[in-house]
């Protein structure tokens, strides 16, 4: 099923409709791809290099960096982490182009090729980019519709900074769109950008329900979808409204120190940078080639995880509707502060090693069991700075007459809702989380 063969609409405009047509698709796409990742030792990549400071980086100084970190728990005085870190300073832009057809409420999309997708291709939003890639530093081609995608002058219906993973990332941040177009405005921003679609938002949403289909970063997006679709830009006065349990935080952020990488202690350099035990991850260098994007072929280094992660939110009705147990932490790369985060979430689903986490897993195992109906979903993390990067996704809703009293924080949609629009406060995980429990009401599974 090709671009001529989708369901045609408004004018020629060309869209997808169902979430099985949606799956095709990608599946089309992923069997006629002709990229080719090699792995290489870092030594071997081109435009990379270990600088002065003891870091890896570009020989540009964009993009992004790897340097160690060290960074004392606050909840256990005197544990030191040490580890390797990605350093991506430059705020990406993520935008999801929105219109309306025949009533109903349609996203922008593209199939977007990144070398650490486990599948190569999966579904992503309108515009998805680095300040390095959007500004060419690369020297290839420009970003399509990124122009619009920053514009000021857009009918922007959300547009928050949102963080991204905090055991990988030393704060990264992305800026969060959606930007609504108006018939005209669709049509020429659909003719910009190349083998894009119209996907009713419903059908979007209801996709993050299926396994590494939806990539996260327009998961991320989907997450701040308003169910109501009243779509009236949010003021970010009305965050304070929130539950003050959260917002009072007495967490600081985390002081996160930078040292060299050849100083960390449980950690090697050789062709790759590796934990001495093979834990946690590694950084490899890849090169890629065969792949039309900005430009054809590249190199850099991935995020290697061990093993696969899993996240579960544990979900109940309550006096304001769907309530989700929420924590609030402070990770290695928790520098803008503490970030609200599901209660149960390992980077390692199969990790035992220690004793907080055999106490962690059986928690979450026992919470589960109250659970009348569990939902999970396997999905892809980011897929430009980590290979293979994938996490389980499990959302438990808590029986009528399970421990659902226990004395921890418990918010409501419309209050974690809120936390989103204005930003910079939730853990990726928990966002897709939110987007797949979206998908899960406007499906009818979860009534409100």
């Amino acid at each position: 099923m090709g671009r001529e063969t989708l369901g045609i609409s408004r004018a020629g405009m060309c869209v997808i409709s169902t979430v099985a047509e949606l799956h095709s698709e990608c599946h089309r796409r992923r069997a006629q791809l002709k990229a080719q990742l090699f792995r290489i030792p870092l030594s071997g990549l081109h435009q990379w290099s270990i600088t002065e400071e003891g870091f890896l980086a570009h020989r540009t100084g964009r993009f992004f960096r790897v340097v160690g970190a060290r960074f004392e728990e606050p909840s256990t005085p005197g544990l030191v982490i040490e580890r390797p870190m990605i350093d991506q300073a430059e705020i990406g832009i993520l935008c999801l182009f929105v219109t309306v057809i025949n009533g109903q409420y349609y996203g922008l999309i593209t199939f977007k090729f990144e070398p650490g997708t486990p599948d190569g291709i999966e579904v992503a939003p309108s515009v998805q980019a680095t300040r390095s890639n959007y500004q060419t530093v690369h020297g290839g081609m420009r970003v399509p519709g990124v122009e619009i995608a920053l514009s000021k002058t857009v009918n922007t219906l959300v547009d928050a900074l949102q963080r991204e993973q905090e055991e990988w990332f030393l704060g990264k941040v992305n800026r969060n769109r959606i930007i609504l177009l108006d018939e005209n405005e669709s049509k020429k921003v659909e003719m910009l950008i190349p083998d894009s679609y119209w996907v009713p938002i419903s059908v979007l949403l209801a996709s993050t329900l299926q396994h590494r289909l939806i990539n996260m970063d327009l998961r991320s997006i989907l997450s701040m979808w308003p169910l109501d679709t009243t779509l009236t830009p949010i003021a970010s006065s009305s965050v304070y409204s929130a539950n003050t349990n959260i917002k009072n935080s007495k967490l600081k952020k985390a002081n996160t120190k930078l040292v060299p990488l050849n100083s960390l202690e449980e950690w090697k350099i050789g062709e790759y940078i590796e934990h001495q035990a093979q834990q946690l991850f590694s950084i490899v260098g890849y090169r890629v080639e065969g792949q039309k994007r900005e430009t054809q072929f590249w190199d850099q280094p991935l995020l290697v995880p061990v093993r696969v992660g899993q996240c579960s939110l544990l979900l109940r009705k309550g006096k304001e509707g769907i309530e989700m147990l929420i924590t609030e932490r402070v990770r290695i790369g928790s520098v803008r502060g503490p970030t609200i985060e599901p209660m149960h979430q390992r980077g390692d689903i199969a990790d035992y090693t220690t004793a907080t986490h055999r106490v962690s897993m059986l928690a979450e195992a026992a919470d589960l069991v109250y659970s009348n109906k569990i939902y999970t979903a396997l999905q892809t993390e980011e897929g430009g700075r980590f290979h293979g990067a994938m996490m389980v996704y499990q959302l438990g809703l808590l029986g009528a007459y399970s421990r659902n009293e226990r004395a921890d924080c418990w918010m409501s949609l419309a209050e974690i809702d809120i936390l989103n629009w204005h930003g910079d406060c939730l853990s990726i995980e928990l966002r897709t989380c939110l987007a797949m429990l979206k998908g899960l009401i406007l499906t009818g599974n979860i009534t409100l």
